[in-house]
């Protein structure tokens, strides 16, 4: 154990932490669930935005059983917005198997929790240390950070091989000290003082900082590649008829948007003319041949964590609908759609574009 770097921690970090720590609602509870709960919600969520989500979850199920019970539209329905679906079905996927198959109890061991559904070494370690005192350091995006510049390390925090490292240097020190205490002010250090845009100023371990020391703090982390962003054209329809009712499909379990409600939609890799875009939609029936024009779309970029999506969506009252109406998979009134979840870029433009939706939605 480096001992210089570790009693800077425990004299610096955790003091500072105890002194400056954001009262968070899962802060203050050992119940496995709801700290279960706040960490899955908070997987590349920012913690402002998660917070009115953690809330929503506990108010509709306040306890794993109720969860378990809980139907996929009701649960994506809160999960609304916050991207990334397959968190929420293995939300559900966990809460069954811990119901169904361990008696409404949480694993109480790292190993036990790694074998639920959507648990990782992070979600298994911040659980085990927050609700059982368990010693094993939860080692996140914000920890690799502030290990990097601490240590002055330019191996790629997003290689393997240099997440284990530092996962083996913190379990060495979460064993001198409260794990609790310890993951919390880890992760907090990370996110509001050696944050992307560091306050070397006003942090306590700046004199042990070897990146700091060696100006070198902007530097660091260093990651082995970049992420590349792609560009995708998403060509939605607002299909509605006289009744005011309007179209909808559901989703695939896998890919964009996974299990959610959406417009009746295709992507491209390239932008498409009006044209091509209406014969498409006549080839597939979901027009007449009596519709030779289309209005101007309405359009967005949406920007997802890889993706940057431009987004037309054409607004089509079908007066005559097509022979094979059953072609689309469902129609739904406005009441109906207040129940369902969609993505967030069509239940913005329902709630906006379309006034008789306003407030539904």
């Amino acid at each position: 154990m480096n001992s210089s770097f570790f009693n800077g921690f425990v004299n610096g970090i955790l003091p500072w932490y105890l002194n400056n720590q954001r009262d968070l609602p899962w802060r203050n509870t050992r119940d496995p669930y709801a700290i279960w709960l706040s960490e899955v919600i908070l997987q590349q969520t920012r913690v402002q935005q998660g917070l009115s989500y953690y809330h929503a979850f506990l108010s509709a199920y306040p306890d794993v059983l109720s969860l378990s019970a809980a139907s996929e539209d009701e649960v994506f329905k809160i999960w609304q917005g916050l991207g990334y679906y397959s968190r929420a079905r293995n939300l559900m996927r966990t809460a069954q198997c811990i119901v169904q198959e361990m008696d409404g109890q949480f694993p109480q061991t790292f190993e036990g929790l790694l074998k639920l559904p959507g648990v990782g070494p992070y979600t298994a370690a911040a659980i085990v240390s927050f609700a059982f005192d368990v010693p094993k350091a939860a080692v996140d995006g914000n920890v690799l950070r502030w290990t990097s510049r601490l240590f002055g390390s330019d191996a790629p925090i997003d290689l393997p091989a240099t997440k284990a490292m530092v996962q083996t240097e913190l379990d060495r020190w979460i064993g001198q000290t409260s794990p609790h205490l310890f993951n919390q002010a880890a992760m907090e250090f990370g996110a509001m003082l050696c944050s992307p845009v560091p306050k070397c100023g006003e942090c306590p371990l700046n004199e042990q900082c070897i990146a700091f020391r060696e100006q070198k703090v902007k530097e660091l982390p260093v990651k082995s590649k970049k992420v590349k962003v792609e560009e995708k054209h998403v060509y939605a329809f607002f299909f509605h008829n006289a009744k005011g009712n309007f179209a909808v499909e559901k989703l695939p379990e896998k890919g964009i948007w996974a299990g959610l409600y959406s417009l009746p939609m295709w992507m491209s890799d390239e932008p498409l003319n009006q044209a091509d875009v209406l014969k498409r939609i006549q080839k597939q029936g979901w027009v007449t041949a009596d519709v030779c024009d289309l209005p101007s779309p309405y359009l967005v970029t949406h920007l997802l964590t890889h993706r940057r999506l431009k987004v037309h969506i054409f607004c089509i009252l079908l007066k005559n609908m097509p022979k094979n109406a059953s072609i689309f998979e469902r129609w739904i009134s406005a009441e109906e759609a207040r129940h369902l979840g969609f993505p967030k870029v069509f239940e913005r433009y329902l709630k906006t574009q379309i006034p008789k939706y306003a407030g539904l939605i």
